[in-house]
């Protein structure tokens, strides 16, 4: 998911640019005050993420009901396909958002645009009897919705300055814990009814941001204001020449580890309920409810104090690396547990280092852009460090589970866990933020 300014973002690239554009971006995005546009991105945030949060637990309900015996394949499959795509179309919609010229902005059309389709496909999935139409349309859903939350999640980088925005982005991730216990409790309420639980968590995403639409003054650029769209060079600025930026670059690597070590607890965790600890799958399934509501306040917590903290001191690495080392420690935790109340407190703690790290980490990200002019694809790169692990973890675990007598989860998070440590090193190697 992506989160994330009056100011262009404070790089060593972008010190270079010629100081005559700065005054033109901070002219083109003051019409609304700090607090107006804090305030229309929170309420936008509720429904963007109960949308993203709900899509793929609603989708494995429904499948398990059209096609109970090939649940898990076809599932999967969606996934993955999805997963794939959004390799390209993540950064891909990025850079042509920061492209966009018009009336309406750059920012709006694309979220528009993105809810729309993703409304229309959520609806086939909720009446379609056949699993391929669900799956393809699930695709649809999911890079449409994807293309709208990025759009989104561009505007808190544009509209306000850097002291302000790790604070706003631990108030979007608290609405992320919020959503995240919320969707699972919207899913099972309308499991009877496949049409509106597929539909209501991008209706709810739609209604929400319709005061930011209409009230946010999404700045119009003209075509000379823009960067050229030169497909071939537009791909060639999807890989971004770390010698060039190495600053961007340990970034990425960092947040990459870091999302190989949050898919390997999220996507296996209700596994290990049942094969790890013992649970029957209604027991297990009823476990995991638990675990969100109890790690929802903590998150809430983790997300508001550690932004606010983080803009009040003006530090940004030390909290990513405590978080990654928090992660790490909660997944050891959790290989090594031998009840579900030593889960609970591996699930908490991994609750703390997440909210931390997705709060100061964009920040941080945010501070380290090779171009200011390209702050929706480049931000869109950076949120490919969290998509690239949901292909990759799942393409490895079956092997590593299998491991001696299998189902080997301590191996698998213990692996994990080695990696996000590794990623607490690589932030020392950013320059130039503190």
């Amino acid at each position: 998911m992506g989160d994330p300014t009056a100011h262009v973002i404070e790089t060593a690239q972008a010190q270079q640019q010629p100081q005559q554009q700065q005054p033109q971006a901070q002219q083109q995005l003051q019409p609304l005050s700090s607090k107006k546009t804090m305030a229309l991105v929170l309420i936008a945030a509720l429904g963007m993420y109960i949308m993203s949060l709900t899509l793929g637990t609603a989708l494995s309900l429904r499948l398990a009901a059209v096609d109970p015996a090939a649940k898990e394949t076809s599932y999967g499959m969606a996934v993955s396909i999805s997963s794939l795509l959004l390799l390209v179309t993540i950064p891909l919609t990025g850079a042509l958002s920061d492209r966009t010229a018009g009336r309406f902005g750059r920012r709006r059309p694309w979220i528009i645009g993105g809810l729309v389709p993703a409304l229309l496909a959520a609806a086939v999935i909720g009446t379609a009897p056949s699993t391929p139409v669900i799956v393809a349309a699930y695709v649809v859903a999911l890079v449409s919705a994807q293309a709208a939350f990025n759009a989104y999640a561009v505007i808190p980088i544009e509209a306000l300055p850097d002291n302000k925005r790790a604070r706003v982005m631990g108030a979007m991730g608290m609405a992320g814990a919020l959503a995240m216990s919320a969707g699972s409790y919207l899913a099972a309420w309308l499991v009877d009814a496949p049409l509106l639980m597929m539909c209501v968590p991008v209706l709810l995403a739609l209604v929400c941001s319709i005061p930011l639409l209409v009230l946010y003054k999404d700045p119009a650029k003209t075509r000379a204001e823009l960067p050229p769209l030169d497909l071939k060079g537009l791909a060639k600025s999807f890989l971004v020449d770390p010698r060039k930026h190495p600053n961007f670059a340990w970034a990425w690597v960092s947040r990459f580890l870091a999302g190989i070590a949050m898919t390997a607890l999220f996507a296996y965790f209700i596994f290990f309920l049942m094969d790890g600890l013992g649970m029957p799958i209604a027991e297990a399934g009823k476990s995991a409810g638990l675990l969100t509501l109890i790690s929802a306040p903590v998150s809430i917590l983790f997300f508001t104090a550690s932004g606010w903290l983080s803009d009040k001191i003006g530090r940004r690495k030390p909290f990513v690396i405590g978080a990654a080392l928090l992660m790490a420690t909660a997944l050891v935790l959790g290989a090594t547990a031998t009840s579900f109340e030593q889960f609970i407190v591996a699930w908490i703690v991994f609750a703390m280092g997440q909210a931390m790290y997705l709060t100061v980490d964009l920040a941080l990200c945010a501070a380290v852009l090779p171009d200011a002019r390209d702050t929706g694809k480049d931000m869109a790169v950076f949120s490919l460090a969290l998509s690239i692990p949901n292909i990759i973890v799942p393409a490895a675990a079956p092997a590593i589970l299998a491991i001696g007598s299998g189902h080997n989860y301590g191996f698998l998070w213990s692996a994990a866990a080695a990696l996000c440590a590794l990623g607490s090193i690589t932030v020392t190697f950013i320059k130039g933020v503190r």
